[in-house]
């Protein structure tokens, strides 16, 4: 098997292609991030090194550390794609020496190569949202999407009455009643006290992605917070929450943004939340 080098690295910053590979390059620039796959040119076969090139600490085998003394000499580094001018591309975060030979290039796609227990990005927020419907009923995409989570809006706010009752299996578990609190002219003025609120939007968990919700930081200088659990993998519903108003009272609109849930990405997919919750206010 034949591997030939499609350009080379010429500093930490840049990567020039051979003409006859140039082609290849062709909508490259719509990609934030690039894998780069290299030659350790300088690098020598090993099957027993030093960590980290400590010959304090004892030998261990090539395939559980990071070495570039490797059998292939094969390297991959995730770099930042600052542009494209013709055959050169210009990035940041580049872990190769200058001279070695480029023998791949990938775009790095947050939904392979994203790593487990990371909070997502937009993009990827963005992407789940198209493709599997991680939030439903949304009003505006544009601006409800955060560059690390989606904003929540108010739907119904409800007064909580009397008390509730919580043991270990659930089975005399009970619910405390509460009183819905209707919006004039779009608002609805909340005096101190605790609120149930309901969200408009559906959220749908996959089986790999759990989420945390916090409140808008615009809320807490009003004087007022959401209280949540975690949105478990699997859960679909349109959700409800804990409104907690410390001062003397607030306004709240008809679709104000109230809550950011937060994504992660487990660090395995697991069995979907079965829960008494699951596809409430939604039927």
């Amino acid at each position: 098997m034949e591997v030939k080098p499609i350009g080379y690295v010429r500093d930490e910053n840049t990567v020039e292609i051979l003409q006859e590979y140039a082609e290849g390059l062709r909508g490259i620039e719509n990609f934030r991030y690039l894998w780069i796959f290299y030659f350790l040119h300088l690098s020598e076969e090993k099957l027993l090194v030093h960590p980290k090139g400590d010959k304090s600490r004892p030998l261990r085998g090539v395939f559980s550390t990071r070495s570039p003394n490797r059998p292939n000499r094969i390297g991959f580094t995730a770099v930042r794609l600052i542009s494209v001018e013709g055959n050169i591309l210009r990035v940041k975060g580049l872990d190769a020496l200058p001279g070695s030979p480029v023998i791949d290039i990938k775009p790095y796609a947050e939904v392979y190569d994203l790593p487990y227990g990371s909070v997502l990005s937009r993009k990827e927020i963005e992407r789940r949202i198209r493709d599997e419907k991680l939030i439903e009923n949304y009003i505006d995409l544009k601006t409800q999407l955060q560059p690390n989570g989606f904003d929540c809006t108010l739907q119904s706010v409800a007064k909580i009455k009397g008390c509730g009752k919580l043991d270990f299996d659930n089975s005399e578990r009970t619910l405390p009643e509460i009183e819905e609190i209707p919006f004039e002219d779009d608002w609805v003025f909340l005096s101190k006290g605790v609120y149930r609120a309901r969200i408009n939007e559906i959220v749908n968990l996959g089986k790999d992605v759990m989420a945390f919700g916090r409140p808008r930081s615009s809320l807490v200088r009003c004087g007022a917070n959401i209280l949540t659990a975690v949105w478990d993998a699997g859960y679909k519903g349109r959700s409800e929450v804990g409104l907690v108003v410390y001062s003397d009272g607030i306004w709240l609109k008809r679709n104000a943004r109230i809550l950011q849930l937060i994504f992660v990405k487990l660090t395995e997919e697991t069995e979907p939340y079965s829960g008494i919750y699951q596809l409430e206010n939604i039927h």
